[in-house]
């Protein structure tokens, strides 16, 4: 595991398309991270770590690490070379990206028309990029099931959310898709949309001045009544007193 900088906007200095072989390749960039996007297989050496490089993978790379490639053919891959700084995030040398290599790495290649004309533009780009590819690293904390639930719902609060059609979509029952809820967050699937939907309206109570009936559809409640019962019983307030309690912290 390496330790990738994503506090800040990373500086790219190079995105091009590019390929190692036939033959041994070795070489390291002192000061520049790499991002490597594999369309290929190969085998790899890189900061002396053995890798096992699969098509639709994502390579990173430190500043300072040798690489070393034995191609038998010319094979073209997507890289950037860039310079990173803040928080760090915890990443593996290689990651799967899985079916949405293609996306990321039109992405990718997206960015570099702008690298010379609008720097600013493609290290936002790259940004993106960066924790796309972090999204798709393996962790050992959560449950995988319920974390691609929890992105479903986020989508859906304005819609009718049915427990019985999310759960078909993940391929498991409705009752062991709250069991695995209860397991990882202490709620039910019901309970964790009503706390996301009452969140929401606060959020579009406090930071604008959309009427009450407008931001209840927007969570997916029928109308204003819907949403007060809610936040009554999510935060112990009326939509009245939510925004208003804003308002007065506001000017104090």
């Amino acid at each position: 595991m390496l330790a990738l900088p994503l506090g800040a906007a990373p500086i790219p200095v190079a995105i091009a398309v590019a390929g190692h072989g036939p033959g041994l390749c070795r070489y390291a960039l002192p000061g520049l991270w790499q991002l490597h996007l594999y369309p290929y297989a190969c085998q790899a050496e890189i900061a002396g770590e053995q890798l096992d490089i699969r098509p639709g993978t994502a390579g990173i790379t430190p500043p300072g690490a040798v690489m070393r490639y034995r191609m038998l053919a010319q094979k073209a891959h997507t890289y950037v070379h860039f310079r990173a700084a803040g928080n760090l995030v915890q990443m593996p040398m290689l990651v799967d990206l899985g079916q949405q290599f293609v996306s990321i790495e039109r992405a990718l290649t997206a960015a570099a028309p702008w690298l010379q004309r609008a720097p600013q533009r493609a290290a936002a780009r790259l940004w993106d990029v960066l924790w796309e590819v972090a999204g798709h690293v393996p962790t050992s904390d959560g449950d995988p099931l319920v974390e691609r639930a929890r992105d479903l719902i986020e989508l859906r609060l304005a819609t009718r959310l049915r427990v019985a059609t999310l759960a078909r979509q993940l391929s498991i029952s409705h009752s062991q898709l709250d069991r695995r809820f209860r397991a990882a967050l202490g709620t039910t699937v019901i309970g964790f949309v009503r706390t996301r939907r009452a969140h929401l309206a606060q959020h579009l109570l406090c930071s604008s001045d959309l009427p009450a009936a407008t931001i209840a559809l927007q969570v997916g409640m029928a109308d204003s009544q819907a949403l007060n019962k809610l936040l009554r019983r999510e935060l112990g307030a009326s939509p009245r007193a939510v925004r208003g309690s804003f308002h007065h912290r506001s000017q104090s």
